[in-house]
C-alpha cells in the first residue's frame, strides 16, 4: 500500500502518499458494506452517516473502520474515481502529500452540506452534492465521475430547473421511483 495515515491540516486525520504516486495510478479501492438508505428530506440527510461514499441510486458504501473513512475533501483533489469504488490519481502526487478527493463528484444527496476550509484558491467555501458544481468542474473531472453521477448531473444539475424546490420535487421522485 503506498499510503499511510497522518495527521491533517484539513481535517483531523488523513491519508498521505508513502512514496511518490504517478498519474493514473490506483491509489485506494473503496472497500464497505453496501447500504440502501432514502434520503428524501433534509431531516433525513441528518440521519444519514456521514462517512458513507457514493455509490449508486440510494446506495452508498459504509467506510467506517477503513482507511477510506480518512479521505479529506478538497475544491482541487488529487484523486478521482474510476469506475464505482476505484480512487486513482488525477495528477501526480508527491510524496507525504494529502490524498484528498472532491466529495460533490461522488455524493448526489441534495440535502447534504459541509463547510470547506481547504484553503485552496478555487475552494466554494461550502460543498454540495453534483446537481450543484459547475458545468466547468464537470467538465474538468468529467473522466473521473462514475456513470451514474454523470447521469445525475446531466439530468438533476440546478441550473436545469427554475428553482431549488422545483429540483426537490423532481428528485425525490426519482429517488422513490423503484426503491
Amino acid at each position: 500500500m503506498e499510503i499511510y495515515k497522518g495527521e491533517s491540516k484539513l481535517h483531523g486525520v488523513g491519508l498521505f502518499a508513502l512514496k511518490n504516486i504517478k498519474k493514473g495510478k490506483i491509489v485506494l479501492v473503496v472497500k464497505g458494506e453496501r447500504i440502501k438508505f432514502l434520503i428524501d428530506s433534509d431531516d433525513q440527510a441528518k440521519t444519514a452517516e456521514l462517512n458513507w461514499f457514493g455509490f449508486s441510486k440510494n446506495t452508498w458504501i459504509g467506510v467506517s473502520n477503513n482507511l477510506c473513512d480518512f479521505i479529506n475533501h478538497s475544491c482541487n483533489p488529487n484523486v478521482g474515481v474510476k469506475g464505482q469504488v476505484t480512487l486513482v490519481a488525477i495528477r501526480d502526487i508527491k510524496k507525504d502529500e494529502e490524498i484528498t478527493l472532491d466529495y460533490s463528484l461522488n455524493e448526489a444527496d441534495i440535502f447534504w452540506n459541509m463547510k470547506c476550509n481547504c484553503g485552496e484558491k478555487n475552494c466554494r467555501k461550502i460543498i454540495k452534492s453534483i446537481q450543484f458544481i459547475s458545468k466547468e468542474k464537470y467538465k474538468k473531472y468529467k473522466k473521473y465521475i462514475p456513470q451514474y453521477f454523470k447521469n445525475v448531473f446531466l439530468n438533476f444539475n440546478i441550473l436545469n430547473f427554475k428553482n431549488i424546490e422545483e429540483l426537490k420535487i423532481k428528485w425525490v421522485d426519482f429517488l422513490k421511483s423503484n426503491f
